[in-house]
């Protein structure tokens, strides 16, 4: 009889010999918010490991994170990451999920009756009219749903028009 030996994860990426500027690009976050990011999600990540061989919680963040600024698709991560698109695809969900939990840590709303001095505070310092928040430097247009838009009833796509 064969005795099949479980296979051993080997992680494909060591943060520690990653240049800064290389880490930004690839992730956004900077090398210790990424660290911090993993010891507090870690308890959450854990858990999911059900033999030796799974995959470590560092590399389940790093892989989602890098999903998450790429835009790329999940096989394309997957592939970069040494894993498999549907271990991916379960990876990406625990990390989500976790990432929920601790939502109100890292992201945080302006109250409603700061919101006029929030939006002059913004144009004053870049001449943009009605900004109320910043996202890593990204300008993300938020627009009213249906807002000239007509849905198609056989493809089920919206249109502009």
């Amino acid at each position: 009889m064969r005795w099949r030996h479980p296979p051993v994860y080997r992680p494909l990426v060591d943060l520690s010999t990653m240049e800064k500027r290389h880490i930004i690009i690839t992730y956004r976050p900077d090398r210790a918010t990424i660290l911090e990011l993993c010891a507090q999600l870690e308890p959450d990540l854990m858990s999911a490991i059900r033999q030796p061989t799974g995959i470590p919680p560092l590399v389940q963040v790093l892989s989602v994170l890098h999903f998450l600024a790429s835009g790329s698709f999940q096989t394309t991560v997957a592939m970069a990451s040494g894993m498999s698109q549907p271990m991916f695809s379960n990876e990406l969900s625990r990390v989500l999920s976790a990432l929920l939990k601790h939502m109100c840590s890292y992201i945080v709303f302006p109250q409603v009756e700061y919101l006029p001095t929030v939006k002059g505070d913004f144009y004053a310092l870049g001449h943009m009219p009605n900004i109320i928040g910043a996202i890593d430097g990204t300008h993300v247009a938020f627009v009213p749903p249906l807002a000239g838009m007509n849905r198609c009833t056989e493809t089920q796509k919206a249109t502009i028009q």
